[in-house]
C-alpha cells in the first residue's frame, strides 16, 4: 500500500465523495479532510479519512496541514477558492480544484512553476469534464469551429414550481443565474447575460429540458481563441429558467442590503434558504445529463464530435449525480498527477489534459470503473 497522503479541503456534497473516492483506493494511506462544519465532515464514510473541524484560512492552520500532504483536493465555494489555491501552490504542494472563482487561475502560473507543482483548476464536471472533452475533440480536427457544452444537475423527482434541488454549492448555484456569461460570438469574446440564449431540447433519457447561457466555459476561452463559436448552456426542467430571471428582474437575487422594518436584509439570502427549503422536497435522488459538441474540419471536410452522459443518484454510496460526476472527475486528474503522468510544471488545465490520448482515456476509464459512462460519437460532413 502507498503512503501518500491526500488533503481534501472543503467537505460539501462533492468534496465528501471527493474524499471517499480516494479513501477506497490503495493509493493513499490517509485522506485528511478539513471542513468548518461538522455536519459536513459528517457525510464522510472512508475508513483511511481522518477528519478536521477548523477554519482553513484561520492562522497557520493551512499550513499546518500542507506540511503532512502529498496532494490537495480543493472543493470550497468559488468565493474562497482562489485564496486556498494560492496558499497550496505557494507551500509547493500539487492541487486539484473544483471552484469556479472570479479570478483567472493562469494568474498562479508562475508561483506554480516557481514552487516547482501543478495546478489543475476548475476540474469538475463543467468545467472541468467539458473541458477534457473539448481538449480532446481538438486533436481530431486542424481548426475547431464550435463548442457547445450542455449540463445539467435535476432531481431525479422534480416539484413544482422550482423543479429543482442543490446539487452543488447554493451560492454558486444563484451565480449562474446573475453572473455575465463568457461566450465567443463570430470570433469574439463577449460578455452576454446569464439566463439569455433560452431555448428547448430533448435530452434521451430525461425528456424536455430547456437551456439558457451561463458562465462555464472556464479556462477555454483563453485556450482555444480562434474558434468562431463557443458557448456553455445550463439544463433545466422548462420553465424554470423564466422563474428565476423574474427573482432577478426584481433585485431578489441582489446581494445589496435593503432596509426593511429596521432591519439589513440582503434579499439574496432570504431566497437562498426558501430555495434551501424547496430543495429538500425533491429528495435526494438527481441526475446528471451533460452533452458537449465540438465541430470542426479535417482539411476540407467537416465533422462533429460529441459526447454525452447521464447519471443518476447512487443510493449505495448515497452520492448524488453531480457529486460522483464532479468529484471522480477530479479524482481520476489526482491520480494522473500522482503516477507522474503529467509532464510539465504550473498551471494545466483541464483541455490540456485532453489533448493528450493517454490522459484522456485514463480519466474515461477512470469514470467508466466508477459506472460514469461517457458516451462518444463522431459524424461527419
Amino acid at each position: 500500500m502507498s503512503s501518500l497522503r491526500a488533503l481534501v479541503i472543503g467537505s460539501g456534497l462533492v468534496g465528501s465523495e471527493i474524499g471517499d473516492d480516494l479513501a477506497r483506493s490503495n493509493t493513499f494511506s490517509e485522506v485528511v479532510v478539513v471542513d468548518a462544519k461538522a455536519e459536513n465532515l459528517a457525510r464522510l464514510k472512508g475508513k483511511k479519512i481522518r477528519t478536521v473541524k477548523t477554519n482553513v484560512f484561520h492562522g497557520s492552520v493551512l499550513t499546518k496541514l500542507l506540511e503532512d500532504s502529498d496532494i490537495v483536493c480543493g472543493a470550497l465555494p468559488g468565493r474562497l477558492g482562489f485564496e486556498m489555491m494560492r496558499k497550496v501552490i505557494g507551500a509547493g504542494k500539487d492541487l486539484v480544484d473544483i471552484s469556479y472563482t472570479p479570478q483567472d487561475p493562469f494568474a498562479l502560473d508562475s508561483l506554480a512553476k516557481k514552487n516547482n507543482c501543478i495546478l489543475v483548476p476548475q476540474c469538475g464536471v463543467a468545467p472541468g469534464l467539458s473541458n477534457i472533452c473539448v481538449g480532446d475533440a481538438s486533436r481530431r480536427f486542424s481548426k475547431v469551429d464550435a463548442v457547445r457544452i450542455m449540463v445539467g444537475g435535476l432531481p431525479r423527482h422534480p416539484r413544482p414550481p422550482l423543479n429543482y434541488q442543490f446539487v452543488f454549492s447554493p451560492d454558486d448555484v444563484i451565480n449562474e443565474y446573475t453572473r455575465p456569461a463568457r461566450i465567443i460570438d463570430q470570433g469574439q469574446v463577449k460578455f452576454t447575460p446569464a439566463l439569455s440564449g433560452m431555448g428547448e431540447m430533448r435530452f434521451p433519457g430525461v425528456g424536455e429540458l430547456e437551456f439558457f447561457v451561463t458562465d462555464g466555459l472556464g479556462t477555454l476561452p483563453t485556450s482555444f481563441p480562434n474558434v468562431n463559436e463557443m458557448a456553455e448552456y445550463t439544463l433545466r426542467y422548462p420553465g424554470h429558467a423564466r422563474i428565476m430571471e423574474s427573482l432577478r428582474t426584481i433585485g431578489l437575487l441582489d446581494k445589496v442590503l435593503i432596509e426593511f422594518d429596521g432591519k439589513s436584509i440582503e434579499p439574496r439570502r432570504v431566497v437562498l434558504e426558501l430555495m434551501r427549503s424547496l430543495s429538500r422536497d425533491s429528495g435526494k435522488e438527481d441526475l446528471l445529463a451533460f452533452r458537449v459538441e465540438v465541430r470542426g474540419r479535417m482539411g476540407r471536410r467537416l465533422g462533429e464530435v460529441r459526447y454525452q452522459m447521464l447519471d443518476f443518484y447512487d443510493p449505495r454510496l448515497q452520492a448524488t449525480a453531480m457529486a460522483r460526476t464532479t468529484a471522480y472527475t477530479c479524482t481520476a486528474v489526482t491520480h494522473l498527477i500522482t503516477q507522474g503522468k503529467i509532464p510539465r510544471k504550473g498551471v494545466v488545465t483541464p483541455e490540456e489534459l485532453g489533448t493528450d490520448e493517454r490522459l484522456f482515456r485514463f480519466v474515461k476509464m477512470f469514470l467508466k470503473a466508477r459506472r460514469v459512462l461517457l458516451r462518444i460519437r463522431s459524424l461527419s460532413k
